[in-house]
């Protein structure tokens, strides 16, 4: 009997899991996306952050550096893997052609998300990591800190943001 009530129970969970991968399936890939993306900025401003801290006098121009770098490397990455996903997802499979009204108000949507995204991780992560440094704390340990504050307090903005602003209702309403 146990076997039998597990098997449901698994069964349930199974459906509960797909539903809600259907609904926020756009939101989970853009998280993926930033996921990593962000670990590409974080490789990058950490090895910018050591390098430079070995040159480098000043705790101000060590922190703008890692922060400038690191935004590159993020923002050339996601756009990529945003690219990737958006091109497949309004590309016509018979003439191959993209939806460009669809894309135009994604990608409209998504300039104003990244902005309060961008805002929020580059001021935050300048501030945290400059007050790290002043503290003493060795550059490496400095900016694994500051990736993970200001990380999180940026996909939680952007999360609200996109929810907010449905940047992904005009994907709905061309799937249903």
């Amino acid at each position: 009997m146990d076997k039998k009530n597990n098997g449901n129970n698994n069964k349930i969970i199974d459906i509960l899991l797909a539903n809600f991968y259907q609904k926020y399936r756009e939101t989970i890939l853009m998280n993926r996306n930033l996921l990593v993306a962000g670990i590409f900025g974080f490789i990058a401003s950490a090895v910018i952050a050591e390098l430079y801290a070995l040159y480098s006098p000043s705790d101000v121009l060590t922190s703008t550096i890692t922060v400038v770098v690191g935004f590159i490397i993020y923002k050339i990455s996601f756009i990529v893997l945003f690219h990737i996903d958006t091109k497949r997802k309004y590309t016509n499979n018979v003439t191959s052609q993209i939806n460009f009204v669809i894309l135009k108000q994604i990608i409209k949507k998504m300039i104003f998300a990244w902005s309060i995204f961008d805002i929020v991780n580059n001021l935050s992560r300048w501030i945290i990591l400059y007050e790290l440094l002043i503290m003493g704390f060795g550059p490496f340990e400095a900016v694994i800190i500051t990736s993970i504050a200001a990380t999180s307090l940026s996909y939680l903005s952007i999360n609200i943001i996109s929810r907010r602003n449905k940047i992904f209702s005009s994907l709905k309403t061309k799937n249903s």
